[in-house]
């Protein structure tokens, strides 16, 4: 269980996480003190870079947009415009995914 999902569950103290974690706390002075001194809301890194085994290395911003009343979050991954990771991803967009198909 991630600190992060339980303090940004929508139920907030309520949530069942939220009461779990409480519990153990009170069970576990080892688990309380590691609960206390996680950070929340660490975020990853803007750029991630990826290898793709056609064109090489991708370097993508990441963006998350978040759907507050199901806790879902999307990661959206886009190139800088005009750059050399974008040209690769029109390239990917031509000459597609592999096939899975059987032989």
């Amino acid at each position: 269980m991630r600190r992060g999902c339980v303090s940004s569950s929508p139920r907030g103290a309520r949530a069942r996480a939220a009461e779990l974690a409480s519990d153990l706390r009170g069970r576990s002075a080892e688990f309380a003190g590691l609960w206390d001194a996680h950070e929340v809301g660490a975020r990853p890194p803007e750029v991630k870079r990826f290898h793709h085994p056609e064109v090489g290395h991708l370097d993508l911003s990441c963006q998350t947009l978040l759907d507050p009343e199901q806790s879902h979050r999307l990661l959206v991954y886009t190139a800088q415009p005009g750059s050399e990771s974008a040209d690769k991803l029109r390239l990917l967009a031509v000459i597609g995914a592999p096939s899975t198909a059987a032989r």
